[in-house]
């Protein structure tokens, strides 16, 4: 089933490092949309649930070094 989740990042404020982790949501397998927001620290992932999990989503964001 198609989801959609929006939560902030702690401690994002680099343009580049937004778009490293928008990049990498999308390149996960069930992903069909990411957005990160810099200015904001938020991130809304649309995503299918059967195919890959919330945590796995905020798994790819700490691997970055960030907090949720």
């Amino acid at each position: 089933m198609m989801k959609e989740v929006k939560f902030t990042v702690e401690g994002l404020s680099c343009p580049d490092c937004s778009k490293k982790i928008e990049q990498a949501l999308a390149a996960q397998k069930g992903v069909k949309e990411a957005k990160v927001i810099f200015t904001t620290g938020s991130v809304k992932v649309k995503f299918d649930d059967e195919v890959i999990t919330l945590d796995d989503i905020k798994k790819v964001i700490k691997d970055f070094g960030y907090n949720i």
